[in-house]
């Protein structure tokens, strides 16, 4: 072969296609990882709710209990089995959590 016919031969084809490669997977990553945000987003606005749900149940759980430890420091005899049946599985009782509003669950972005 002579240098005449080694000089027709470009890069730019090979390049070209190369690049051309790299874009289409630059911008299939970008939009996958869209994709992958947006159903973290809805994922994550389908569990505020949930978790404002639980939060509240958790406040009136909270006020019951608070409630029955006040019963049974007045002395009811019930209400004094209730408390000591939790003590004995460990569940404290806060007496000053009775009335108090649950906390706000927080709000999705």
């Amino acid at each position: 072969m002579s240098q005449r016919d080694q000089a027709t031969h470009s890069a730019f084809a090979p390049l070209l296609i190369g690049l051309l490669t790299i874009a289409l997977w630059f911008g299939f990553q970008t939009a996958q990882l869209l994709k992958e945000k947006d159903n973290l987003a809805n994922l994550k606005s389908n569990q505020t709710q949930i978790y404002g749900n639980a939060q509240k149940m958790r406040g009136q759980l909270d006020t019951l209990a608070a409630e029955t430890a006040k019963l049974a420091a007045a002395g009811n005899q019930n209400a004094a089995l209730i408390v000591n049946a939790l003590k004995q599985r460990g569940i404290t009782i806060d007496p000053t959590k009775a009335g108090k509003p649950p906390a706000e669950a927080p709000v999705a972005k």
